[in-house]
């Protein structure tokens, strides 16, 4: 094999190596409906989030596009959003270092399965990606998170 080919081989090795290893992708577009039980749908959303947390109710949607699984990395996307009925203990967990938000987008709310659709009762909370709206008369917590 002459050594033109030789590099050719390697670098078709290596492309196949970086396209084909590694961990699994994330990427997924999911809906909390698919899942049965409190718990299967708390496992799934926590490989989705950064923090643990306690549900009564939980349902979501999620949109994520893993930056990873292809064969040149690129930066994650994503559009995860939940409604939860929480502890009354632990509304304010979700809420901790957000400003308050006068005004804020709620059109994403209708796409989650369960979700109030009257939106008048509750606090809303925004920073750059996140948005959480509570509702501490009924310990409904909205949440979303998203990049997209």
């Amino acid at each position: 094999m002459n050594i033109s080919l030789q590099r050719v081989f390697i670098v078709m090795l290596a492309i196949f190596c970086i396209t084909c290893g590694g961990p699994k992708s994330k990427t997924t577009h999911s809906d909390s409906r698919t899942f049965a039980a409190l718990s299967e749908k708390k496992e799934f959303i926590e490989r989705y989030v950064k923090f643990k947390r306690n549900y009564e109710t939980l349902d979501f949607l999620i949109e994520f596009r893993d930056g990873g699984d292809g064969g040149l990395p690129s930066p994650s996307e994503w559009n995860i959003r939940l409604v939860a009925t929480v502890p009354a203990n632990e509304i304010d967990d979700w809420i901790a270092g957000l400003p308050i938000a006068k005004e804020v987008e709620t059109d994403w709310v209708s796409a989650i399965a369960n979700a109030p659709v009257d939106l008048k009762a509750f606090e809303w909370h925004l920073d750059k990606n996140r948005t959480v709206g509570i509702d501490r008369a009924r310990g409904i917590v909205l949440y979303r998170n998203r990049t997209l």
